[in-house]
């Protein structure tokens, strides 16, 4: 985690990089993620604040809420910044809110979930994209905890979260 004096300058490297990236056609996307140094709403703010607008965000909507952000707020706040989109859920009820430990083992504070099986408003959230015209990718993050250990237990998973996701696509 940055102290609020190190924003400054974590800001000001990270928007060196992204200027340079955009420079030969790649944009710098930003993955908040807990156990990392961007991981709830404060330091999301904090990061989109202090880089340039050549930086944007891959806004995670498990991470997100785990982190006690709405993924739909966040959406409308930084509409001309997001680039990608990771649609994860969450069990709020399960997972604990701290990240205390979490690289050592992540397991035992985070059950990362397929969309529609945890607490985020998946509803209102793509309401928000579409309110603030996102064309984006929005990816699946499925992550290995949030399946059943048999391979046709995760493409059943999958087809299952595809076919939820389709309905706030379409």
């Amino acid at each position: 985690m940055l102290q609020a004096g190190q924003w400054t300058e974590f800001g000001r490297r990270m928007s060196e990089v992204a200027d340079a990236t955009l420079r030969e056609g790649v944009r710098l996307v930003y993955h908040h993620h807990m156990g990392t140094v961007v991981q709830d709403e404060a330091d999301i703010d904090a990061l989109m604040a202090n880089t340039s607008d050549a930086v944007h965000l891959l806004l995670d909507t498990g991470h997100a809420t785990w982190g006690g952000a709405d993924p739909a707020k966040l959406a409308a706040r930084y509409r001309e910044r997001i680039s990608h989109v990771h649609a994860k859920d969450v069990r709020l009820d399960r997972d604990k809110l701290h990240d205390v430990g979490i690289l050592a083992n992540p397991s035992e504070y985070h059950t990362p979930k397929l969309p529609g099986l945890g607490d985020v408003n998946w509803s209102q959230f793509f309401s928000a994209l579409t309110d603030v015209g996102y064309t984006g990718p929005v990816c699946i993050e499925a992550e290995d905890r949030a399946f059943e250990p048999a391979l046709e237990d995760r493409k059943r998973g999958l087809r299952q979260s595809k076919r939820f996701l389709e309905n706030f696509l379409s």
